[in-house]
């Protein structure tokens, strides 16, 4: 998720926490949640524990494109309809997998579900909307099964605060990064559609 930006593990996971964070709330446009409080459905076995009700909305899925090819603008499309999917919103692990169905797989997914037990086991919520500044692929593979593709992103997360059960803002302003880069591996599946599949950072991720 270089040497003079992060000195100590405290401020490597402060910036951790803040650059993820603000990726996963990238402009919240075009995304519809309908979030209703259910209890789910019990099954006729006696005892048994209820089935989950899925209520969330799925993000909307970027447009397929040609298989094994990805331009950068197709590209920043991607990256930003997943990162909108407003995840701090969904109150279920089962509205949460619904919700990044058509935007997050593998590792990349995993790691949205960290962030969002986070919140909820804290009472955290997030106040702003980063700006996804600019994204260039750096490489697409067709020789893999799905296609792969390697994109570079720049992220503004300037205008993004991480607030407490209290409303009160966490952390040091002085370990946030207005801007950074972030590293995305994205995978096509076989509805041609691009999924983030991995997240991380380079070594020196300012841009």
């Amino acid at each position: 998720m270089s040497g003079d930006v992060l000195t100590t593990p405290d401020a490597r996971k402060r910036r951790a926490l803040w650059i993820s964070l603000a990726a996963a709330t990238v402009i919240v446009v075009g995304v519809l949640i309908a979030l209703v409080t259910t209890s789910g459905d019990r099954s006729s076995t006696p005892g048994a524990e209820p089935t989950p009700t899925v209520t969330a909305t799925p993000a909307p899925a970027a447009p397929p494109t040609v298989t094994g090819e990805l331009a950068d603008d197709e590209a920043l499309a991607t990256i930003e309809t997943a990162l909108a999917a407003p995840i701090s919103t969904v109150g279920t692990s089962a509205d949460l997998a619904a919700l990044l169905k058509d935007v997050a797989v593998d590792s990349y997914a995993a790691e949205l579900e960290a962030q969002w037990q986070e919140l909820i086991s804290q009472g955290w919520s997030i106040a702003g909307s980063p700006t996804l500044v600019s994204s260039d692929v750096t490489a697409v593979s067709t020789d893999t099964e799905p296609a792969t593709a390697e994109v570079t992103a720049c992220i503004d997360s300037s205008a993004v605060s991480i607030l407490d059960a209290k409303g009160a803002p966490i952390g040091d302003d002085t370990a946030k990064m207005p801007r950074a880069l972030h590293l995305f591996t994205l995978v096509q599946g076989a509805d041609d559609i691009w999924r983030i599949a991995n997240h991380s950072f380079p070594n020196d991720p300012t841009c």
